[in-house]
């Protein structure tokens, strides 16, 4: 079968008619129908059932797309293999939310100038910057989680033939709430007293690995946010408060803003640094990695 009709299958579903997807495609809806019917003949079974003109999925289709959908990131990753491993001499890091890692890398431009080079460094959920180095969008991915999920990373690293690199580990809690809210004047909180709390959370982090380790059952106390300034934002602005790894920098959070030590927490976080094992961190990434390591040994 061409690798071209696994991106047709996909485009007819999301679609819901072989029309649309045709003109999204740039193909003319008989040609798209002929190219279906032969690949399903092919495949030996129907991906979709027509009932009254709407497509929808056979139980083998079903079954079909999610591999579909699998085969095309594969074949989108392999498109990216030559974009990886050129020799551009600049940083490309997807990185989870964390004032310790952006502080870190402006500090690092200014030391280590690219030359007629990009540099790259994006901030995400964790979830999105796994997927941005194994889809190969990046070449390196920076990530912390708590230590009682840790081993789960390290299984899914070697799995998909990654490398993770420990670059802090077992490291403290904190809170981070406003000096305006009561809690500030406390000189450190109890682990089992977060789940009481209203919270402020990012978005695409899995709850069992965040909020269920902090003792929530829901998320009905939660706040989610898309990036650190949102985060920041309503801290100051509310009672709302967050748990963190304990700062590095020496750059603060917000002089509105103060870190409660968490205290008898049955875990601590750690930060890792993932790539695939194939890849070679070029010259300037080396002292990145270096200077990361350095930050959270200080």
């Amino acid at each position: 079968m061409d690798s071209k009709c696994f991106r047709y299958f996909i485009e007819v579903y999301e679609c819901g008619s072989i029309n649309k997807a045709a003109k999204h495609l740039g193909l003319s809806q008989p040609n798209l129908s002929v190219c279906i019917k032969n690949a399903e003949k092919e495949l030996g079974f129907s991906v979709f059932s027509r009932n009254n003109n709407r497509i929808q999925l056979t139980s083998e289709g079903e079954l079909f797309l999610k591999s579909a959908r699998k085969i095309v990131r594969e074949l989108d990753a392999i498109g990216n293999i030559p974009s990886l491993f050129a020799n551009k001499g600049n940083i490309s890091v997807s990185s989870t939310y964390s004032f310790d890692f952006m502080n870190l890398f402006m500090q690092f431009k200014k030391r280590n100038p690219a030359r007629n080079i990009e540099d790259s460094f994006k901030e995400t959920g964790l979830i999105q910057v796994i997927r941005d180095v194994m889809d190969k969008r990046y070449r390196m991915g920076l990530f912390y989680c708590f230590d009682s999920i840790s081993e789960s990373y390290f299984e899914m690293a070697e799995k998909y033939n990654m490398k993770l690199i420990p670059i802090a580990k077992s490291k403290p809690l904190i809170l981070l709430t406003s000096k305006k809210n009561p809690l500030a004047l406390r000189k450190k909180i109890e682990f089992e007293r977060i789940r009481e709390l209203r919270c402020i959370m990012y978005e695409n982090f899995k709850f069992e690995e965040w909020l269920g380790i902090l003792g929530f059952e829901d998320d009905n106390k939660i706040l989610y946010v898309f990036d650190r300034g949102g985060l920041l934002d309503a801290i100051k602005q509310s009672n709302y408060s967050t748990v963190m790894m304990k700062r590095f920098s020496d750059v603060s959070y917000s002089p509105e803003c103060v870190e409660i030590p968490v205290v008898n927490a049955p875990c601590g976080m750690s930060a890792y640094l993932m790539y695939h094992s194939a890849y070679i961190p070029n010259p300037r990434e080396k002292i990145f990695i270096r200077q990361l390591k350095e930050l959270f040994n200080d």
